[in-house]
């Protein structure tokens, strides 16, 4: 299966920081490069166009709208997504060039794996995600569910591959940028939950922190970052607390 011409786009905010690795790990693989932007006051414009993108701008409602938006703003069949923080690595490069001659499936499971100060590749033993970026629009299409970024068959024979090189998430720019950062996606989080009718118990905030730590750090395996994997599950714990603790705060205080 020949893909013919390429398409990339990236949904990004204030990145001119982090932007720069994502187009110039990608440029030689693909025609078309697309960043929709949904209001960055820095260089990231600068940076997306130094490189021939499309910059086009959309406001945000929602990261499943804003990829949807984006998916639907290219121009060829054959799509790869990638956010404003990941990079291709050397290995994963290869495999996409690879399929582009001959690849046999309609999407690819790509690995995405987290990136922190002084590595240089992450750890292969830790939990990742493996999410579909790279796929035929005929074959497979963002859902524009409200909150979520997940692809979806378009059609129901569409075959999936998988690409053993990693995708490099580097999340990580400061505690600072950690914390801001989780305390929108928090917000939009009780947005979603309010506006999908859901009732959370107050009894969900209990124990929260202490579950969702060890489960990131013991089952997921973030003990093999160190003192850096210890921070993502704190921080991940606290998320989660602070979405039921959020969700409480907001019913409580539109009830009186």
């Amino acid at each position: 299966m020949h893909i013919e011409k390429l398409s990339l786009y990236v949904i990004a905010m204030n990145e001119e920081r982090r932007l720069p690795l994502v187009l110039e790990s990608a440029k030689d693989l693909v025609d078309e490069i697309v960043v929709v932007d949904s209001g960055s006051t820095d260089g990231t414009e600068e940076v997306a166009r130094r490189y021939g993108a499309r910059f086009l701008h959309h406001d945000w409602e929602s990261v499943g709208h804003q990829v949807a938006w984006a998916e639907e703003r290219c121009s060829h069949r054959w799509v790869l997504r990638l956010d404003a923080d990941e990079v291709l690595s050397p290995r994963l490069r290869e495999e996409i060039a690879s399929v582009r001659r001959d690849g046999d499936r309609d999407g690819y499971v790509l690995k995405i794996g987290e990136m922190y100060p002084g590595r240089t590749r992450p750890n292969p033993w830790v939990r990742h995600y493996r999410l579909i970026r790279l796929y035929d629009r005929d074959a497979f299409r963002m859902s524009g569910r409200i909150g979520f970024d997940d692809v979806v068959r378009a059609r129901p024979d569409a075959t999936v591959g998988r690409l053993s090189g990693f995708v490099h998430h580097h999340s990580y720019l400061s505690i600072h940028d950690m914390v801001a950062k989780r305390n929108l996606a928090t917000d939009r989080q009780v947005d979603r939950a309010i506006a999908e009718g859901k009732r959370y118990s107050p009894w969900r905030m209990v124990g929260a922190m202490t579950l969702n730590f060890l489960k990131s750090y013991i089952l997921d395996r973030y003990f093999l970052y160190g003192f850096w994997g210890f921070i993502h599950a704190v921080g991940v714990a606290h998320m989660r607390f602070m979405k039921f603790a959020k969700f409480y705060e907001r019913r409580h205080v539109e009830s009186s």
